[in-house]
């Protein structure tokens, strides 16, 4: 199995195939599930969209920009991202948990539940201690995972203009994170 391949209770975070391009398009057309800023901010072709794929298998590889496909009951319902982002005005990148769900998947959790595995997966394989959430304040379901990943407001910042709260969790190596750790944590 490729070190990539992250399974949780309910999903499967997966490397991007390929044969998902057109599937990509499909949920770049949902309004919903486009973003202010990165590759999701319009709707995609087919073109772009495989071009956008191929760039993440590549990307990957060299150990930069990690994207999933968040796939459940074996249907792609969203993607799921660990990105290095430097904000604006920033001098230091920050590495960023990132998530982007269909309207069908929202409200049951998953994506909690991806993030938390790509957390996870990042401490484990990429020893990363800390993570950051890039949240437009009009956006509580966002504001409510980082909430549920342990997360705590930072400060305000800027994404390619955007204005942004910054979440961040510090994590301590080899100590797992898990549910029952962050409950603890805000206890």
């Amino acid at each position: 199995m490729n070190r990539f391949w992250i399974r949780t209770d309910r999903l499967v975070l997966r490397p991007w195939e390929e044969s998902d391009a057109s599937r990509l398009v499909l949920m770049t057309q949902e309004h919903n599930f486009r973003s202010l800023w990165g590759a999701f901010k319009e709707p995609m072709d087919l073109a772009r969209a495989l071009h956008w794929v191929q760039r993440m298998s590549k990307s990957q590889t060299k150990g930069r920009e990690i994207s999933w496909a968040i796939v459940e009951s074996n249907h792609v319902v969203g993607v799921a991202s660990l990105v290095p982002r430097q904000p604006d005005l920033e001098d230091h990148t920050l590495m960023a948990v990132e998530y982007r769900l269909l309207h069908s998947a929202q409200g049951r959790g998953l994506a909690t539940e991806a993030m938390l595995g790509i957390m996870e997966f990042g401490q484990r394989e990429l020893g990363i201690e800390e993570f950051h959430a890039f949240v437009t304040p009009e956006n509580t379901q966002a504001k409510n995972v980082a909430f549920k990943l342990g997360m705590r407001y930072w400060r305000m910042g800027r994404i390619d203009g955007v204005v942004v709260e910054i979440y961040r969790i510090h994590t301590h190596p080899g100590e797992p994170l898990s549910r029952r750790n962050r409950a603890e944590e805000v206890a």
